[in-house]
């Protein structure tokens, strides 16, 4: 007697949930995370880290709404692991060569800021989008292979909003460094 295991169709709530709880991270995680620190004076590694936690919940629940297998998770799991080294890696550069009196207006485009601008900021995250984008071709490979093929679509605002949030620290510095922005 041959055993196949059945898979059942998931629940179109549970689907909706899953695939429109990372937007609404990706929309709101830069404001929340500058309005937080600001109004209370917080140091912004915990909020992304929580940012991070939040992104394994949805990943779990979205890969069990869809796909229901463990393998699947790990590109995802990678992801918030890369997140987590690159931002090491930035704190890293920056509290090694960035002056401790802070930065002043347009510090990285002067001539003494260029080394502590590639090792901060151009180098971390473009490494950074690398790996985060072979995981997000792994993700996609193991769900093809999976049989989830149209249920890729559903994984696009997931990693969306893990770029978002992998960029943060890169947008606020930069902003802080060139006062491109005023944060």
């Amino acid at each position: 007697m041959i055993s196949r295991s059945i898979v059942e169709k998931p629940r179109t709530w549970k689907v909706a949930i899953a695939t429109i709880a990372p937007m609404a991270v990706a929309v709101f995680a830069f404001p929340i995370t500058v309005i937080v620190s600001s109004e209370f004076h917080l140091d912004t590694s915990p909020i992304l880290v929580g940012w991070c936690v939040v992104l394994i919940g949805l990943a779990a629940w979205l890969n069990q709404a869809l796909v229901r297998q463990v393998r699947t998770l790990l590109p995802f799991l990678t992801a918030i692991g890369v997140i987590l080294f690159i931002w090491l890696w930035q704190r890293q550069a920056s509290t090694s060569l960035v002056p401790k009196t802070g930065l002043t207006w347009g510090y990285f485009l002067t001539p003494e800021g260029a080394k502590a601008r590639f090792w901060v900021l151009v180098c971390p995250f473009w490494v950074g989008v690398t790996c985060l984008s072979l995981c997000c071709v792994v993700a996609v490979v193991s769900w093809w292979r999976r049989g989830a093929r149209r249920s890729l679509a559903y994984m696009i605002p997931w990693w969306l909003a893990a770029f978002v949030i992998f960029a943060i620290p890169s947008v606020y510095l930069d902003g802080q460094g060139n006062a491109i922005i005023f944060i």
